[in-house]
């Protein structure tokens, strides 16, 4: 059935005119003419069924018919010409996927499609193939892209030759273009995955262990896992060992093994005879990846987490693994920190919603130096972390205490450790390559749990901004029950946000405004003991603008500034107008403020403004203020504008570097009725409870505070001035009191040397 041929001049000219079908002859006409490879020369030519199939001089090609023990795997280059064997001997960690082929007959086939299609040829030919094909709904296959967010199976297609009796499985990682001049098209949108047929059941003796596993069930002791299912017959042989458990791979887009044995009989069989099951699906890898594997899209990963789940629950269920069973997403090790953990933990959030909305139970597999680590790392701070973890860490102890995952992590039968790398072991003259485990923790079997218990299945939180800056939360949990209160999440990266404040609200809804601009917030519901029962999706602030305060303070030159910030993603451009009814009292060209910042934007009002402002009663007049970026975000607030006045040139001022507290302006001021504010800003991870001094010389002639600033927000600190100070006030030469101002929080102080000034 298999021959090979040297290289014929005369066969290169006829495959070079159908390059149209590049790859293999497989998908070509029925004249058996073989094209060209993208990229590489046909040094060898392979006959197979009455195919010529044409391959790259370096890849192997595997008769599984001759050697059926060879392992289909997809992450090597090959040809394998047959149908997968279940005697198949793989290693037993295998991941990821390159450019690969296999070629099977149908009548021999027995493995689910994970997705058929018909090839690009001519429509009598299609109709042919339509009429040949065996049972099951046929699909289009996937685009040949590593799409965003990795659909279903992502780098694999399967296609029927019903002529020729042939299905051929294809994947491919960096050269998706061989695959795509293989199977004749420039790309086929993706369709939904039909249900896979399952294959006959084989005969065996059913095994006498520890009665038929239940979905969902915690099981406590050894397992194993290896990358192909083992076929029943080694499954009864190894009923004897001292594993209970056996991994299974699902599915994936960096699945490397082939699984001709795993079916949804299989499923029931195994779980009838009383094998806990782990279901592994091999999803994207982190950015950078340890097995140059397919790879999350930094910006897209929330995206492609909640397609991984969504493929890996209709996986799942095609094997008969029902709801409130897990599914274990693999995340292999990579180097942690920066953008690779940030997008792991996003997608592995976006997993673990997903699953939980199918009603599925959520775990995560990973080193214990990256993944896991990872996520010990945001436990308990109101990350969606996973219901179960799978800590791979071959330190050779069978327990599932580690020292990545702190005691108080996942500690209510919700770990799996895998203490043993890829090895050979031999039961009932069954020889596997398999990984060995220690579990106390979730295992899935064939059927049906009832689901995950969650109400609605989240809590949902929405976040506006108002006109003047504040930021309003809005969050609900329809269906809850118990809930004693929430806490705020809040911070700049949406996988390490810090509790903000708490609020004792008893039931499923609550609204609060927050004092502080934060680009990420989330909302947790709290129980009676304070424990979190839910955590909403993390929600994005909507870009926007802030002022700040209450008054604008201007001198009789008609100068001031308005306290601002830029919260759009991006440096803002902004133009400030102040109005009073229909008349514009100032505007102003652009003034930068920096992304996610605040300052000052500077006016000067036109001679009609001071003309209203200083015949306003008490020399104070009700504005309104707009400000504007180039990108069209805006804010608008009512305002007091309040006149000043100063001679000479004043004390000498300045102001201290900026750091997590910061002093704002040199000039500060202070009513008739003593009371006075320090404009001041916080930029640490919080809101800033602040103290005030305010000194002349030796002596101290205001205390303030504590007083909150909100995180990002600037504001002024009030004051009450001394009896001294309002005498020193009173007799500062042209109004100006120099004096020395101290702020702090307890670990972050700003010093400035300012102005007091009076007003009113």
């Amino acid at each position: 059935m298999i021959s090979e041929r040297g290289r014929d001049p005369r066969l290169v000219a006829r495959l070079l005119r159908f390059g149209a079908l590049a790859l293999l002859a497989l998908l070509g006409c029925a004249s058996g003419t073989a094209v060209a490879t993208a990229g590489a020369a046909l040094d060898k030519v392979i006959d197979y069924h009455g195919y010529t199939i044409a391959v790259p001089a370096g890849w192997p090609v595997y008769s599984l018919a001759s050697d059926p023990t060879v392992c289909v795997r997809f992450n090597r280059h090959a040809l394998y010409l047959g149908q997968p064997s279940s005697a198949q001997r793989c290693p037993a960690h295998s991941i990821g996927r390159t450019e690969a082929i296999l070629v099977q007959p149908i009548s021999a086939r027995g493995a689910r499609p994970t997705h058929t299609a018909r090839t690009a040829r001519t429509a009598r030919t299609a109709r042919t193939a339509r009429t040949a094909r065996t049972a099951g709904s046929v699909q289009v296959l996937p685009a040949l892209t590593n799409r965003a967010a990795q659909p279903r199976q992502g780098s694999q297609a399967q296609v029927t030759i019903a002529a020729r009796g042939l299905i051929v499985t294809a994947t491919w990682n960096r050269h998706p273009s061989i695959v795509q001049r293989a199977l004749g098209t420039r790309g086929i949108a993706t369709d939904a995955a039909s249900a896979p047929a399952a294959r006959a059941a084989v005969a065996r003796a059913a095994v006498a262990r520890a009665g038929p596993a239940a979905p969902g069930a915690v099981y406590t002791g050894l397992g194993f896992d290896a990358c192909s299912a083992p076929s029943m017959a080694q499954m009864s042989d190894w009923a004897f060992s001292p594993f209970l458990a056996a991994g299974i791979y699902v599915g994936g887009t960096n699945s490397a093994c082939a699984q001709p044995n795993l079916t949804a009989a299989w499923v029931s069989a195994e779980s009838a005879a009383g094998w806990h099951l782990i279901p592994t699906y091999v999803g994207l890898q982190a950015p950078t990846n340890s097995c140059g594997c397919a790879r999350i899209n930094p910006s897209q990963a929330t995206a492609e987490g909640t397609a991984a789940a969504a493929d890996g629950i209709e996986q799942a269920q095609a094997l008969g693994i029902g709801t409130g069973n897990p599914i274990y997403d693999d995340m292999e090790a990579y180097p942690p920190g920066g953008t690779n953990s940030a997008a792991v933990l996003a997608f592995l959030s976006a997993w673990t919603a997903g699953l939980h909305a199918g009603g599925y139970v959520s775990g995560v597999y990973g080193s214990g130096a990256s993944g896991i680590e990872d996520l010990a790392a945001q436990y308990g701070t109101g990350f969606l972390e996973p219901d179960d973890i799978w800590i791979a860490d071959w330190n050779g102890e069978q327990t599932t205490s580690d020292p990545f995952v702190p005691s108080a992590d996942w500690p209510s039968e919700q770990r799996l450790h895998q203490f043993r790398g890829s090895h050979n072991d031999t039961y009932g003259g069954a020889t596997i390559n398999v990984d060995s485990n220690f579990l106390d923790g979730a295992t899935a079997a064939a059927g049906d749990a009832g689901g995950v218990t969650v109400a609605a299945p989240l809590p949902a939180l929405t976040v506006s901004v108002g006109g003047a800056g504040a930021i309003h939360l809005s969050a609900s949990w329809a269906g809850a029950t118990g809930v004693s209160g929430w806490r705020v999440l809040a911070g700049a990266n949406p996988t390490a946000l810090t509790p903000l404040s708490a609020a004792a609200t008893p039931g499923a809804r609550i609204a609060m405004n927050v004092q502080g601009t934060f680009p990420y917030f989330a909302v947790q519901a709290l129980g009676s003991a304070a424990q979190v029962l839910a955590s909403s999706p993390v929600v994005a602030t909507p870009a926007h603008l802030a002022i700040f305060g209450h008054s604008v303070f201007s001198p009789s030159p008609g100068l001031g500034g308005v306290p601002a910030g830029c919260f759009t993603g991006r440096p803002c451009h902004i133009v400030t107008t102040i109005s009073a009814g229909r008349t514009v009292l100032a505007s102003t060209s652009r003034e930068p403020l920096p992304a996610g910042g605040s300052g000052i934007l500077y006016f000067k009002l036109s001679p009609a403004g001071r003309a209203l402002l200083a015949g306003a009663p008490g020399h104070r007049l009700a504005v309104k203020v707009t400000v504007r970026d180039s990108t069209g975000a805006a804010a608008t607030s009512a305002l007091t504008l309040v006149r000043f006045l100063t001679k000479g040139r004043g004390p000498h001022r300045s102001v201290g570097p900026p750091g997590p507290l910061r002093i704002v302006g040199a000039t500060d001021f202070v009513s008739s009725g003593w009371v006075g504010g320090i404009l001041a800003g916080c930029s640490a991870g919080a809101s800033c409870a602040v103290t005030t001094t305010i000194n002349v010389g030796a002596s101290t002639i205001a205390r303030g505070g504590p007083q909150q600033l909100g995180a990002s927000e600037l504001g002024y600190l009030i004051f009450r001035l001394t009896p001294q100070g309002h005498s020193m006030l009173g007799r500062a030469a042209g109004n100006q009191l120099g004096a020395h101002v101290t702020i702090t929080d307890g670990s972050a102080t700003a010093t400035a040397n300012i102005a007091l000034v009076r007003f009113g």
